[in-house]
């Protein structure tokens, strides 16, 4: 038997609305796999060499997945980062907590990521102190959310109002397949930055040469070894 469907979104070309990613052997932690989902399944428009500030950066298995990524990493955490992490030239690492960074320290960053095993206003909190101290513009954000009571989700529209109210427009959210009880949501100052990222990315596809691999041969899953 042969089935097939139409697919509406990016995460209903995966069985079971699960990705095809493995947890590479030097990986520090599982949450390698749910930050490599989360930009599966955004599809953020970000590019090789952006810099990410991300919250909440230790044990490292999220900063792993942004570095394998080709991104570079301001990790902010008060806890003591593994040498696997902070011996890559790509990663830089804050130890204080998100309100105590300087704008200055971040400046360069486009992105920021935040995966912090606080309650959702929290985390929200601690972006918020990041983005009124940031001397430049953030473009887009990726957060967790962790749902410690199924009851927060009435909260849902006031988290996505707060988030609005600092210019991303843009909001989307999902539970990922990779994570628990917890909410990824990301959010774009426009939509208008998609377009642009598929405009750029059929653009490089155009260029490319003609495919010398067997069409026949799987394709290996993003990140995976």
């Amino acid at each position: 038997w042969v089935g097939c469907h139409v697919t509406t979104s990016r995460s209903s070309r995966w069985p079971g609305g699960v990705p095809s990613l493995a947890l590479p052997d030097h990986a520090l932690a599982r949450a390698y796999l749910k930050m490599s989902e989360a930009l599966l399944w955004s599809a953020l428009p970000v590019s090789r060499g952006d810099w990410v500030v991300e919250l909440g950066s230790a044990p490292g298995g999220s900063a792993q997945a942004l570095l394998d990524h080709q991104l570079k990493v301001i990790g902010v955490d008060p806890a003591e980062m593994p040498a696997e992490v902070t011996s890559q030239p790509d990663f830089e690492h804050i130890r204080r907590r998100a309100r105590e960074v300087p704008g200055r320290a971040i400046r360069h960053a486009t992105w920021l990521a935040a995966d912090m095993n606080v309650p959702p206003q929290q985390t929200l909190d601690d972006v918020q102190a990041i983005l009124d101290r940031h001397e430049g513009p953030i473009r887009g954000l990726l957060l967790t959310l962790k749902l410690a009571d199924w009851k927060l989700v009435d909260d849902l529209s006031g988290w996505i109002a707060q988030v609005q109210s600092w210019g991303f427009r843009d909001v989307r959210l999902r539970q990922l397949a990779f994570s628990r009880r917890e909410l990824c949501l990301v959010a774009l100052r426009s939509r208008g930055q998609r377009r642009v990222r598929r405009r750029s990315t059929r653009a490089a596809a155009s260029q490319r040469s003609v495919r010398t691999d067997n069409p026949r041969e799987s394709v290996p899953a993003p990140n995976s070894t």
